[in-house]
């Protein structure tokens, strides 16, 4: 995690005690960040070893060695074909023909060999299951969607007549913070991130990709990108925010490709809005969902956009605690992104580009 630092104007009025609370828990919610990703990782490597042993006494390992040996030059001529072929659209049905034949050979294969392709699938169903979950608690933020397009609401005139503190451009500090993994297959996920305060611009390009999958490969990026500011609570209450965002250029997009005949594949593309309370702690985190894109299957194509550029998305959000009257608030507000993809020899790229303007900030106490 990165915090860039506040203009000493920024914290002229902030007491020292709540700014070194700041700076102690923003440490822990980086720790913990890293413990809860590697936590993760490590669940996923565990699940996949009890499956890869529990597919191996249904298949035999002979067998499986064999399996394995008779797909690998199909996967080879497929790799190659990605590689060399013209972008065209010949060079795209060379590749589908490719995958095609490998598909019908590896299930006369799978049948030679006496493969229980019942029982098989059963347990892959199972393992699926057991995987989601694991990464659905280690998301476990997901909240129902939020977010308003505000003339539908109300207009900016009511808005502006309701006690708000209104923050514009530029902010005085900003925040980021992102983790990834991946197992062996897959290519190392690409990000990055869009992040400036002095235009309140915000959000991440990332980027997942496997050809050749094996029958457990996953890949994933979680990226947040925020502003930070110190907000004193006029009364007791909650805090309460509404976040204008402008989109930039928020499109998503993916595709499956089958590649041996017995498969599957998930892709999750998210974009969430959120509100952190730094401090006081203990680094509390409320979230409001913008984008819930969640595909299955084994062969699919898809390109969308959250909404055109220029267009406006508004999130109302609430601290998850009540704070007493005079209380120093850190808060951080922006978005997080999630990409992953779990497959089962299936090709994926799954691509999201969430870049906003984060145009305005309304913050006030819910007793105001």
């Amino acid at each position: 995690m990165f915090n860039a630092g506040f203009d000493s104007e920024a914290i002229r009025e902030v007491p020292s005690e709540a700014q070194e609370q700041a700076a102690k828990i923003s440490l822990d919610i980086e720790q913990e960040e890293l413990r809860e990703a590697q936590s993760l990782s490590k669940k996923i490597t565990s699940l996949n070893a009890d499956y890869q042993k529990e597919l191996r006494l249904i298949i035999g390992d002979r067998n499986l060695e064999r399996y394995y040996e008779f797909r690998a030059p199909l996967r080879e001529k497929i790799n190659d074909l990605e590689v060399k072929a013209t972008p065209t659209v010949k060079g795209q049905a060379e590749i589908e023909e490719a995958q095609s034949q490998a598909v019908g050979k590896s299930q006369q294969f799978l049948n030679e060999i006496g493969f229980d392709m019942v029982r098989a699938s059963k347990l892959r169903e199972g393992y699926n299951a057991r995987l989601d979950e694991v990464v659905s608690q280690a998301r476990g933020k997901l909240e129902e969607p939020n977010y308003l397009i505000l003339p539908e609401v109300m207009s900016m005139e009511e808005l502006k007549a309701t006690p708000w503190v209104i923050l514009d451009p530029a902010y005085p500090a900003d925040s980021f913070a992102y983790s990834s993994n991946r197992s062996d297959e897959p290519d190392n996920p690409v990000f990055w991130r869009y992040l400036n305060r002095s235009s309140g611009q915000l959000g991440s390009y990332t980027r997942n990709r496997v050809s050749g999958a094996d029958d457990s490969d996953y890949a994933y990026v979680r990226y947040q990108t925020a502003m930070r500011f110190w907000y004193r609570i006029p009364d007791t209450g909650l805090t309460e925010v509404f976040m204008r965002l402008q989109a930039i250029d928020t499109a998503y997009s993916g595709s499956f490709n089958d590649e041996w005949g017995w498969s599957d594949a998930r892709c999750e593309q998210m974009c969430s809005a959120y509100l952190r309370v730094i401090t006081p702690g203990p680094g509390a985190i409320r979230y409001g969902t913008i984008l819930n894109y969640v595909r299955t299957g084994t062969s699919a194509n898809w390109a969308n956009q959250i909404t055109a550029p220029g267009n406006e998305r508004w999130a109302n959000l609430f601290s998850t605690s009540s704070y007493n009257a005079g209380t120093w608030l850190l808060l951080e507000v922006g978005t997080e992104d999630w990409n992953y993809f779990r497959s089962n020899d299936v090709s994926i790229v799954s691509t999201m580009n969430m870049n906003w303007f984060l145009k305005q900030i309304y913050v006030r106490s819910t007793a105001a």
